[in-house]
């Protein structure tokens, strides 16, 4: 049984910090730059790993989470076509203050959940380079990822 909170929340530590939020604004804030499925997935999830990490983990373990690590839980996902384990128990974060808060983050992860069982993995097929129509490319998850670390540099 999972007990949610709203407003004040029992215990410390359960509250999505001040920092993630502003740092889950900022990512956000990238996704007109990022208009192709596996990016604006990917945005998600990076910013639903942030909260989870905030409710699931001790402030010296959470600090160690990485860009790498949360990008190879996503690829996890992908190929279990389900959140693991470790995602599951973080999508159970405590968020609030607001009714309306928690009901957006839980349409996310329902987004999430349906596009592993679905086929997302033909739009990770080309997410690592994207041909433009003057000859060139685009190295989209690169950039998606340096864009984030530059976020999380600025911010942190």
């Amino acid at each position: 049984m999972v007990v949610t909170f709203y407003g004040q929340h029992p215990a410390d530590g359960m509250d999505i910090t001040p920092a993630t939020h502003q740092l889950i604004g900022a990512v956000q804030r990238l996704k007109p730059k990022y208009s192709d499925p596996a990016s604006l997935l990917f945005i998600d999830f990076y910013c639903q790993c942030k909260q989870g990490c905030d409710y699931l983990f001790p402030a010296p373990v959470r600090e160690t989470v990485r860009l790498i690590d949360i990008l190879q839980w996503f690829f996890d996902c992908v190929a279990r076509k389900e959140p693991t384990a470790l995602i599951q128990l973080m999508w159970k974060d405590v968020v609030g203050p607001t009714l309306g808060e928690y009901l957006a983050d839980e349409k996310i992860e329902q987004t999430l959940w349906q596009a592993f069982e679905g086929d997302v993995s033909q739009s990770l097929a080309d997410w690592d380079l994207e041909r433009l129509p003057t000859g060139g490319v685009r190295l989209v998850l690169r950039e998606l990822l340096d864009d984030i670390y530059q976020v999380e540099q600025m911010l942190g």
